[in-house]
């Protein structure tokens, strides 16, 4: 026969209005888990007074009994008479050694107890015991016995706990279970319904009922729990709500310290070339202004064979991580890490969903020059001893020891490409494709270390590119790295003026250089943007 649910609607619309918050929970919660008997313990210490601190907590005392039956009625009048002259109760959270020391007592009443923060804190736990009859006959004080914990979602065992024998042998226990009711104590159920907790191969056979009864008890005990509350009086009741506001304070705080760091990663993420679901699934497409540069370490063959492979690694996953994070800095993306090389992209397919503005091509060129010249001053303070990635200088003591050093050069290209998701149906990744990406890997591959090779097409939209209040991605990066306050209005800022002033460079930042080829590209005019600055680069 299947048992009706009460009605967790009504409780909730009674609960705050009843003088006897306590005994409604308990024969509200008697018929759901259709128990034998529940008994409610009251936290405290050897003053035996209410609503003190749990962390002040060292006993908990039979407070209230509810049962069915003739059995059940003794024990709502006379139960907290019997568990005391039987020396049930109080329950100890603590024994002393033979040494004076203060340890845990067994039980899983008293580990409710104790264990008050984790349960406040991560939500209301229920233990469960499905079976104990196989232990009352046992003449141990305690038992180790399976128990298992539901947190609202899921059944996991708890290991290592163990039953008082006596509690069973009173109340001829069939299972067992308990749940911390915050602020207060505890609530004990003897013997809920069998059916309930019948196993087929290791997994409850009524579980999604259980389940749906732990949950509704979970809900019970909230409300019951806040209810109570307001049964304090003077400074009880101040201290309560006080010990409320510190956790609500706290909590608050963890939340926006968490969402921070969440969102800060999601940005991490994003430059590093992870993808969200939507673009993971979306339909590919063909983009006319996203920006595409390809970095590559100089030489690289012959530098393979100068290191072993570890510390040629550690080299190459700092300049890795070097370009990831300033990808991340500007508002970049590293498409793919392809051995010593790095593929990074600014296209609308990528732009954060957040901000509710897209960026024009200068804006998505300019992004990118930071980028890469950002990419290039770091790995200098790299191998010169200076980042604070290598603080014990091992990338300078194996560059000198091995008498080499590593450069990097970078191409950069604007205009039509594909993105889209590629890979087979297990191993996907969001890249570009096509004749923009094609030109920015060949313009790296003749490009001239410690610096970034660009088209005519690029250099010409440099040329006009200023940074102002209208591009409003770059305006607070650059604010930021100058000091400046977003509010300030310094007016439009040249890109090379403002590009010269960042890195610390003379006048002479561009070299223009002509009939450039390699392989099948060629072009009559290209340019170089020198990166590193001369007083610099003469420490190499």
């Amino acid at each position: 026969m299947k048992h009706e649910l009460p009605d967790i609607d009504k409780f909730e619309r009674i609960v705050f209005r009843k003088k006897n918050t306590l005994d409604l929970l308990l024969s509200f919660s008697l018929k759901l888990m259709q128990a034998r008997q529940v008994g409610l313990l009251l936290g405290t210490n050897k003053t035996y007074a209410d609503f003190l601190p749990p962390d002040k907590w060292d006993r908990g005392v039979m407070h209230k009994f509810n049962g069915k039956g003739f059995t059940g009625l003794i024990l709502k009048y006379f139960g907290t008479f019997i568990v005391k002259y039987k020396g049930l109760s109080p329950v100890r959270l603590y024994k002393d050694t033979q040494f004076g020391e203060k340890t845990h007592s067994d039980g899983i009443i008293s580990f409710v107890l104790r264990k008050h923060k984790d349960f406040y804190e991560k939500g209301i736990k229920i233990f469960v015991i499905d079976n104990i009859r196989d232990v009352s006959n046992h003449d141990e004080t305690c038992s180790n016995i399976s128990i298992l914990s539901y947190n609202g979602d899921t059944f996991k065992p708890l290991p290592d706990l163990k039953i008082n024998n006596a509690i069973v042998k009173q109340f001829k226990a069939k299972n067992f279970v308990s749940a911390y009711i915050p602020d207060y104590g505890a609530i004990v159920f003897n013997s809920i319904d069998e059916k309930l907790l019948q196993k087929t191969k290791e997994k409850f056979t009524r579980e999604p009922e259980l389940k749906k009864r732990l949950n509704i008890l979970i809900s019970a005990i909230e409300m019951a729990s806040l209810a109570n509350i307001g049964f304090a009086k003077g400074r009880q009741a101040a201290h309560i709500i006080w010990r409320k506001e510190k956790s609500l304070r706290k909590t608050a705080l963890q939340l926006k310290n968490k969402e921070i760091e969440l969102n800060a990663m999601k940005e991490y993420l994003r430059a590093v070339g992870a993808v969200n679901e939507r673009q993971l699934n979306m339909e590919a497409v063909n983009i006319t202004d996203g920006v595409y540069a390809f970095m590559d370490m100089v030489g690289s063959a012959t530098i393979r064979k100068k290191f072993n492979p570890r510390d040629y690694f550690y080299i190459l996953n700092l300049c890795h991580q070097i370009a990831a994070n300033n990808a991340s800095r500007f508002s970049c993306r590293v498409d793919n890490f392809i051995g010593d090389s790095v593929f990074i992209q600014n296209a609308s397919p990528f732009d954060d969903e957040k901000k509710h503005f897209s960026m024009g091509t200068h804006e998505r060129i300019m992004l990118m020059a930071f980028t890469l010249s950002s990419i290039f001053n770091e790995i200098h303070l790299l191998r010169t001893g200076r980042h604070d990635m290598d603080r014990s200088g091992r990338v300078k003591e194996l560059i000198d020891k091995a008498q080499i050093n590593i450069s990097f050069r970078a191409g950069m290209e604007v205009g039509t490409a594909l993105i889209g998701p590629l890979g087979s149906r297990k191993r996907r990744i969001v890249t570009a494709i096509g004749k923009a990406v094609n030109n920015a890997s060949r313009l790296e591959s003749s490009g001239i270390q410690k610096g970034i090779h660009i088209s005519e097409a690029i250099m010409g939209i440099l040329n006009d590119a200023c940074i102002t209040r209208d591009t409003r991605t770059i305006w607070p990066i650059i604010c930021k790295i100058n000091g400046m306050e977003k509010s300030n209005n310094p007016g439009n800022l040249n890109f090379f003026d403002c590009y010269k002033k960042v890195f610390g460079l003379g006048q002479n930042v561009i070299t223009q250089r002509t009939n450039i080829s390699y392989k099948e590209f060629s072009k009559d005019i290209t340019y170089w943007i020198k990166c590193i600055p001369d007083s610099e680069d003469s420490l190499d």
